[in-house]
């Protein structure tokens, strides 16, 4: 078992719980039959948790808190008794008591036991179970990055007489320079640091806790002053909705979308940890088969957390949205930085 990765051993979980897509499930199956230690930390899953089959599963009451909160007490006040119970018997010396404190002493270890067989069951599943509670806690934190953006964002519109926040970049321009701090606008990600250098987002909300290598987002009035960017890639883990000139008026629908995590096919020409990385003239990306169907980096390529126009945020495993793919540009297979999309309904999720 010791042989096994920590992501083996979720695959192995996710195919207990048969919680993971069938392509997961499948994996699990096979790594199962082909890996004795995965057969084995199987097995141990099934006997610790086979009498889970056997509960019976009743209706929650709804004071289910207070008599939970009144049983605490009642425990409480015996345990307090019998405390002062057991010191009075050791001061009387009495055989009565002796034989009162045996059969504590024998209830106390019956209780420990059964306390160490649940407590081995809870150790096996959460050594499994960790890293994905960890992904878990990473996704509903995004969720929540995304929502207070979606409020930014609809509070720009409403003070700018409906539109969206944008800085004129001209259809054609490069969109990809993040970081950038020249006056030319060059990079899609301006749009989105508008809302932060005019106060209406935290730059502590631009960064997904899932992004690898994300750099500290705090920024000073100093800061807010000088940058016209995100100082790097690893300062916004979102891809926004591409805007140029004629990006029109902010729609708050929930057939619109406004962004989602980084987009993956972009994502190697930024190079590095934490350090400047800006794309030139000679950096292209070719779509591949594998560049057209992975998922977000974020969240370990299992999916992408998307914002809508109703400020509605849902996690997806799938890039296409209203029959389209949010990442790429409709017809494009070759990217230099400067395509734009070929109509309104050609979503497009950038850089």
């Amino acid at each position: 078992m010791n042989s096994l990765s920590n992501e083996e051993k979720e695959v192995i979980l996710d195919f207990y719980f048969r919680c993971g897509d069938d392509e997961r499930i499948n994996r699990g199956r096979d790594l199962i039959a082909a890996n004795p230690g995965a057969a084995q930390l199987y097995a141990g899953l099934e006997d610790s948790l086979r009498w889970l089959d056997s509960v019976k599963y009743e209706p929650c009451p709804d004071n289910l808190v207070e008599i939970t909160v009144a049983k605490l007490k009642l425990a409480a006040s015996s345990e307090q008794a019998r405390l002062e119970s057991l010191l009075a018997a050791e001061q009387r010396k009495t055989p009565h008591i002796e034989s009162q404190t045996s059969t504590t002493s024998r209830s106390f270890w019956q209780n420990f036991a059964q306390v160490a067989a649940i407590a081995a069951v809870v150790l096996i599943v959460a050594g499994v179970s960790l890293p994905s509670l960890s992904r878990m806690r990473a996704r509903a934190v995004c969720q929540a990055n995304l929502m207070r953006i979606g409020q930014a964002v609809a509070r720009y519109a409403n003070d700018n007489n409906g539109a969206l926040p944008a800085v004129p970049i001209k259809a054609g321009s490069s969109w990809w320079k993040v970081g950038y701090q020249g006056e030319e606008n060059q990079s899609n990600t301006r749009h989105m640091w508008l809302l932060v250098k005019k106060g209406y987002l935290d730059g502590k909300d631009c960064i997904c806790p899932g992004m690898k290598n994300a750099a500290r987002a705090t920024y000073g009035q100093a800061e807010l002053a000088k940058y016209h960017d995100f100082p790097s890639r690893w300062h916004i883990s979102y891809s926004f909705k591409f805007t140029t000139d004629n990006c029109g008026k902010y729609q708050k629908g929930r057939e619109t979308v406004l962004l989602a995590d980084l987009n993956p096919v972009f994502e190697r020409i930024f190079k590095g940890e934490k350090g400047m990385c800006i794309p030139d003239e000679r950096t292209k990306v070719l779509l591949s088969k594998q560049l057209l169907n992975i998922m977000s980096a974020n969240h370990a390529g299992r999916g992408q957390n998307i914002l809508f126009g109703d400020g509605s945020s849902s996690f997806m495993k799938t890039r296409v949205v209203f029959g389209d793919d949010i990442y790429t540009v409709r017809d494009a297979e070759y990217y230099s930085g400067c395509e734009v999309p070929s109509c309104e309904e050609d979503i497009f999720l950038a850089p």
